[in-house]
């Protein structure tokens, strides 16, 4: 028989049905989502600086967040992750990344990097979400 294939190797096709019906196949699409934010202010309360929501009828794969400040002793900085605070009130040293090479999130999963004066004083904070959806 002819194929594309060497001799040596089997072609395997996998038929899905769902109540004696044949799914089509379908690739899913996967896209690049890349969110960069700024806040410049004097707030003392959590400002958004970058977010991002998640397709409904997507899944998404966060792969990263970066944060830097123009006055890291003076920025508090949150994170939160599909409605879970990974931190809050947090001071850093200097620029901030967090790969997150494994997290699965659901459609509508909200990623938000937040900050906020501690003092009143004016800041600058940049932010970057880094992930993808599938579907």
């Amino acid at each position: 028989m002819a194929t594309d294939l060497p001799d040596y190797t089997k072609k395997i096709a996998i038929t899905v049905t769902v109540d004696q019906e044949q799914v089509p196949e379908t690739a899913a699409t996967e896209t690049p989502i890349t969110q960069l934010g700024r806040y410049t202010g004097t707030a003392v309360t959590y400002q958004t600086v970058a977010s991002w929501t998640v397709t409904s009828t997507k899944s998404g794969a966060l792969r990263e967040i970066a944060v830097e400040s123009s006055s890291y002793t003076k920025t508090y900085f949150k994170v939160t992750i599909g409605g879970i605070t990974q931190f809050e009130d947090k001071i850093t040293q200097g620029p901030l990344s967090l790969p997150y090479p494994d997290v699965k999130l659901a459609g509508a999963a909200v990623v938000a990097v937040l900050a906020k004066s501690t003092d009143g004083t004016s800041v600058t904070v940049d932010a970057t979400i880094t992930g993808k959806e599938v579907g």
